[in-house]
């Protein structure tokens, strides 16, 4: 297992995972995971399992499932 900074760029990250909204609801699942069961992917220089939830998902360890569902969450704004 690595040891990574913790700092995310959110600008980048919402490129990525263009699910604003998602993106809180799926780190927040992970992050219960690792407090309760999970052994993590990757290690954060803080610990925090908020932050090593983040870095997973930027890193691509973790992914947000059905996402023509989450498709729906983008605003349609003209």
């Amino acid at each position: 297992m690595k040891t990574v900074d913790y700092m995310i760029n959110y600008d980048k990250f919402l490129k990525k995972f263009p699910y604003k909204y998602a993106i809180p609801v799926a780190v927040a699942k992970r992050a219960d995971q690792i407090n309760e069961y999970a052994k993590p992917f990757v290690m954060t220089t803080d610990g925090n399992p908020v932050s090593i939830a983040f870095k997973e998902m930027e890193l691509g360890y973790i992914t947000i499932k059905n996402e023509e569902i989450l498709k729906a969450l983008i605003p349609k704004v003209k």
